[in-house]
This record gives structure tokens, sequence and C-alpha cells, in this order.
């Protein structure tokens, strides 16, 4: 069975959703992280901004060939 071009398109947003939900909370974690290990300013809170750029540089970084 084939999948249609509805059904591939659903299986895209599903994980598109999933992978950046899975960001966030990683990125929340890994600021934590940095945090305890003093790696990065008691202070600091996650900006939606940053929440942003940080996705896409996971992602640019995800999708650069490695040879």
């Amino acid at each position: 069975m084939n999948l249609t071009n509805d059904q591939r398109l659903a299986l895209a947003q599903r994980i598109t959703d999933e992978f950046n939900m899975f960001v966030k909370e990683e990125l929340a974690y890994q600021v934590d992280d940095m945090k305890d290990n003093d790696e990065l300013n008691h202070d600091y809170y996650i900006t939606a901004s940053d929440q942003k750029d940080i996705t896409n540089l996971v992602i640019d970084l995800i999708t650069v060939p490695v040879s």
C-alpha cells in the first residue's frame, strides 16, 4: 500500500509537531544543565525568540551533510 499525499503530509506534520516539542523540552533541560554547571547565568530564562533561534540552529545542524 502506498501513502496518499494527504497521508504523507499528515505524517510529516505529526513528526514536525513531536520534533518541535522535543526541542522545546530539550532546550529547557539543557539550559538547566548549563546553569547547574555554571556555564550559564542563573538569571537567564528562555525567551520565545531564543527558542525560535535555537530550534532553527538545531534544524540547520541536522540538515548539514556530514562527509
